[in-house]
């Protein structure tokens, strides 16, 4: 019988822990503010931004969103950002990253990569402002914390669908299987971004690795964890591929039953199907706008599956605002 998520009734679960917590900083005089930039051309920047700020406004917290076109100089809009990084009443900044297929349109023969890395290299991080505001993990100074097993000294956070990922793993450790520890096996991630695929086979692969010990929000004793894998001398890996290594495993006619846990984030509806999986697989299904996982073909075969909507989605949007949170915890 395979358990499929329910993201919203998690995301309300965890939202009421979190309106506590708003209460308690605005009790001592702290105000949580997330600033967010986002582009009128992509409808969907323009949905997110409207959920994020409706989510926010009802744990308490302060969100302020100015539209921008992709027409607009990319000094104007790094002057907003760098007046948000100079406002004390801000305490978050996020930019809502466009589809690169939207931004082409609109600017023909342009460097996505180039504007992007142009916009979210001046998000204010402890080592360019003294502070860090970047609360979505978009930053690159953020990004090579990561990559270095630093981030959490360097009082910064993971990207919030990374953390959201990693949130409904530590519920399914909780809720349904408590033997169940993702440092302890093998972990395939499809999909190269900087938002999820990136950051945290770098942050999984660190917790394999060293075995250090996450923050409570994301919930294992990962020291007991791989102690306990090396005991077995369980050997576990964490894999990230794109969608060509993907295909590339697909046309050897090798499926992907070595990985019990697969993160997949392409898009490409039915890109994971039945015959490929593992059985007792966990599935987590991050496609956008359109699910990566054939949901049919895998029923009865995977433990677990994170449908396409309420799933991931619904866990990012509140992990955002864990985030927020979590930026205050130096002021305190």
């Amino acid at each position: 019988m395979t358990l499929i998520f329910n993201g919203e009734q998690l995301a309300k679960q965890k939202a009421l822990k979190l309106k506590t917590k708003v209460a308690v900083y605005h009790a001592k005089g702290i105000y949580p503010k997330v600033a967010a930039i986002f582009f009128k051309e992509d409808a969907a920047s323009a949905l997110y931004t409207s959920l994020k700020k409706q989510t926010a406004e009802n744990l308490g917290i302060a969100y302020q969103a100015k539209a921008f076109s992709f027409a607009d100089p990319v000094e104007e809009i790094q002057e907003y950002i760098d007046s948000l990084n100079s406002d004390s009443s801000v305490t978050g900044i996020i930019i809502q990253k466009p589809w690169t297929k939207k931004w082409l349109e609109a600017v023909p023969n342009g460097d996505f990569s180039k504007w992007w890395s142009g916009l979210v290299s001046h998000i204010a991080t402890k080592q360019s402002h003294g502070v860090n505001k970047d609360v979505d993990g978009l930053a690159p100074a953020t990004l090579t914390a990561i990559k270095n097993g630093t981030w959490m000294q360097d009082g910064m956070v993971l990207p919030a669908t990374a953390r959201a990922v990693l949130s409904i793993l530590k519920d399914y450790r909780a809720n349904i299987d408590p033997d169940f520890s993702y440092l302890t096996e093998n972990v395939l991630i499809i999909g190269q971004s900087d938002l999820l695929g990136k950051p945290l086979y770098w942050h999984i692969k660190n917790l394999m690795q060293h075995g250090a010990t996450v923050p409570q929000a994301f919930g294992e004793a990962c020291q007991v964890s791989v102690a306990k894998a090396q005991e077995n001398d369980k050997k576990c890996e964490v894999k990230l591929v794109g969608k060509q290594g993907l295909e590339d495993i697909i046309e050897q006619r090798k499926s992907l039953s070595d990985f019990r846990v697969i993160i997949s984030a392409t898009g490409q509806k039915n890109l994971l199907r039945g015959e490929l999986i593992a059985p007792h697989s966990i599935l987590i299904d991050v496609g956008e706008p359109q699910g990566d996982i054939d949901l049919q073909s895998c029923l009865n075969k995977a433990d677990f599956i994170t449908p396409v909507p309420n799933g991931v989605g619904p866990m990012t949007v509140i992990s955002l605002m864990a985030n927020a949170l979590d930026l205050l915890k130096p002021v305190l």
